[in-house]
């Protein structure tokens, strides 16, 4: 296999960052990320300090299973706090129609109550090695999506400008805790979702009538646009951070999903033939939650597919991405 001196640049900074230390991963995010705290609230228990049953036996994730960030758990040995909230936004101050914990606010705060000592002294210090955890935070779904930007529902004052500075400043208030070490993961090419196809079909997620061609050319624009200044901002972070112990790398979700799109056969292997459009969960009555899992695939036919429902990846799909993010813990990851 041929690979260019840049491609070979690449790996070698990526190998320099990976660090054999990694005990543990601290993750902020939505339903992409979250296993059950969105679960946990919706039941009345919301989570509270050092909450643990981030994977509760009688529950699922949005994927239908267990999320990627427990199967990184297993792959790498390494403790999991998972703080991601189904549904969340990076900022409920910029899209004030979200309520769940959203990443620079709520989920910050129990990363806080967990782990920092003294909060609101001088002395208030973290109760974990900077070297020994990393930060990975995966948002940005929901704030460019549906009830946000692809149905015009954004304040008139909100740009995405603002969505991508509000997960930099993120990384900065976690930096100015004592986090030292830094992903912020890519959206996915929403577009291949069965929610933000050009089908202006109702789907579970979104009932009422629209245009699926428009939905999926401001869905490919927002994303593309987001992931950008993301990637800007990840640069001045590693400028402004230079020469401290302190470094951010971003993973390329968006590549890895592409991927796994256009060559299926490498990544699915349940059994039937790899299916990246179709999904397993199905809700035949858009206006009727109760009826969905009418006509799911089997437990069998799984691992074939690459997406859950008309929004959510498969829980193959989370494997992927964990062994991939496993990857880039290591330092060898091409995304």
């Amino acid at each position: 296999m041929f690979f260019s001196p840049l491609c070979c640049l690449v790996l070698l900074t990526a190998r320099v960052w990976g660090s054999p230390t990694t005990k543990a991963v601290v993750l902020f995010g939505d339903s992409y990320t979250d296993q059950s705290r969105e679960h946990s609230i919706t039941n009345g228990t919301y989570p509270g300090k050092d909450y643990q049953e981030v994977y509760p036996p009688t529950d699922v994730a949005a994927d239908g299973g267990f999320q990627w960030p427990w199967y990184l758990g297993i792959y790498g040995n390494y403790t999991i706090w998972n703080y991601a909230t189904g549904g969340a936004v990076c900022s409920n101050d910029l899209l004030p129609s979200f309520t769940v914990p959203d990443v620079i606010g709520e989920q910050a705060a129990w990363f806080i109550q967990d782990h920092v000592l003294n909060n609101g002294t001088k002395n208030q210090k973290l109760d974990m090695d900077p070297s020994e955890f990393v930060v990975i935070v995966f948002i940005g779904t929901n704030d460019v999506g549906s009830s946000s930007f692809v149905t015009d529902s954004q304040n008139a004052t909100v740009s995405i400008a603002d969505l991508a500075n509000c997960q930099i400043q993120a990384l900065r208030n976690l930096h100015t805790l004592g986090a030292r070490r830094f992903i912020v993961n890519s959206l996915i090419p929403l577009q291949l979702t069965r929610l933000y196809s050009t089908s202006s079909a109702p789907t579970i997620y979104y009932p009422s009538p629209h245009d699926g061609v428009a939905w999926n050319k401001r869905v490919i624009n927002f994303v593309h646009t987001l992931n950008a200044l993301i990637r800007a901002g990840v640069g001045e972070l590693n400028d402004e951070w230079q020469g401290t112990a302190a470094s951010v790398e971003m993973f390329d979700t968006y590549q890895l999903f592409e991927d796994m799109y256009n060559h299926p056969a490498n990544w699915f292997n349940g059994s039937i033939p790899a299916n990246v459009t179709g999904h397993c969960h199905q809700c035949p009555d858009p206006d009727d939650y109760t009826q969905c899992g009418i006509g799911d695939c089997t437990l069998a036919e799984r691992d074939s597919y690459m997406w859950w429902d008309e929004l959510h990846p498969s829980e193959q799909t989370g494997r992927n991405l964990a062994r991939e993010m496993w990857g880039k813990l290591k330092g060898i990851s091409q995304y």
